[in-house]
């Protein structure tokens, strides 16, 4: 199958820049409820830490949705 990228040189590029290759599913897309049963916090401190930018989320209207291995990742990060 030939690559979305051609040149060699961008054929890294999705992952260089974060760029998803292929949709989300529905299990991949959280709701903050969903963020706080899994990390075992409040759903108000869910939305302060994405709020501050400790969790990465993605406004679509007036919600917040957050992609699990974002989430995930990010839990193993170290906290600043």
């Amino acid at each position: 199958m030939a690559s979305a990228f051609p040149d060699p040189r961008f054929r890294a590029l999705p992952e260089v820049v974060g760029v998803r290759t292929r949709p989300l599913t529905r299990d991949e897309v959280l709701t903050a409820a969903e963020v706080a049963d899994l990390l075992k916090l409040p759903k108000s401190t869910v939305y302060e830490l994405a709020r501050r930018g400790v969790l990465p989320a993605a406004r679509l209207g007036r919600t917040l949705r957050f992609v699990r291995s974002d989430v995930e990742r990010r839990v193993r990060e170290p906290f600043n």
